[in-house]
């Protein structure tokens, strides 16, 4: 029951949002020591941000730890608002993304977090897991949602999500950031890189493949059929209901080779040119 009960929240908050702070973009920079490191928050709704906190979890440490009192952020109304590492110089921050304001962020070391790491935001009081990046307990080296040297951005209509849900995050490269990256090295602006500040609750990009079709569904044989009006090429990313990535792959001929998934309920995301779907399957 709690696994399918976790399902439903994941595919749910989708598409639907209250008065919650929502994590958006996660950078780990170019800059000496790896700064800026940028964690972006949205404001959806008014958010009164006396009422929750941030904690991370580094390498590979179970305990959350670090916690962080976001008063300082106020309430905000559909705003973008910062948790930024510079070392002291917010100049790092402001001039390679010009949104980052002091009036608009936090510098403190609960983001001193590198492409391993996790972070996330709770209810203060209730200690209720708000938005989550990351996978609780792993550190993140070598996994699909490492973000060493580059960054990670939310997948518009996606989230906030009670327990890491990597397929509603789009991933930079590895390293994508070490040649060429920052001002501080002479090189390009990483707001012209990975643009902060774009998220969007619109869903026109999110579930928007026009004639998507998954069967069977529930799953019981090795062959996954997807298709879809424009019949263009389209990869899959299937997650297990803890956001764990188990597949990731081409469809072939309108099929996918399931073979590997063992029974249960997993969320299939679905690319297509510009455009994601997520779907839930059971395989049997």
């Amino acid at each position: 029951m709690k696994k399918l009960y976790f399902l439903s929240l994941v595919l749910g908050t989708a598409f639907t949002f209250g008065q919650t702070p929502i994590i958006t973009a996660m950078i780990d920079g170019p800059c000496p020591n790896g700064y800026p490191k940028v964690c972006e928050i949205y404001a959806s709704g008014t958010v009164n941000f006396a009422l929750y906190s941030a904690q991370n979890q580094t390498n590979a440490n179970t305990t959350w730890g670090a916690t962080l009192d976001l008063t300082p952020l106020g309430t905000r109304t559909n705003e973008y608002v910062y948790i930024i590492v510079t070392g002291g110089s917010t100049t790092i921050a402001t001039t390679e993304f010009p949104s980052i304001t002091a009036s608009n962020s936090i510098e403190n070391n609960v983001m001193n977090l590198n492409g391993d790491d996790r972070i996330r935001i709770i209810n203060t009081s209730t200690m209720a897991v708000i938005d989550q990046f990351g996978v609780t307990d792993l550190d993140g080296t070598g996994t699909s949602w490492e973000w060493l040297d580059t960054y990670a951005k939310r997948n518009n209509g996606s989230g906030p999500d009670g327990g890491f849900t990597q397929a509603n995050w789009t991933f930079g490269a590895i390293n994508l950031f070490d040649t060429g990256a920052g001002t501080c090295t002479g090189g390009t602006q990483l707001q012209s890189i990975v643009p902060l500040g774009t998220f969007t609750l619109s869903t026109n990009s999110f579930n928007a493949i026009e004639g998507l079709k998954m069967y069977p569904n529930p799953l019981t044989e090795n062959t996954l059929n997807i298709s879809s009006a424009a019949n263009a090429d389209m990869s899959v990313q299937i997650f297990d209901i803890l956001g764990k990535e188990v597949l990731n792959t081409k469809v072939v001929n309108n099929t996918v080779n399931a073979s590997r998934l063992n029974a249960g309920v997993y969320i299939v995301k679905i690319t297509e040119e510009a455009n994601t779907a997520t779907r839930k399957l059971v395989v049997r």
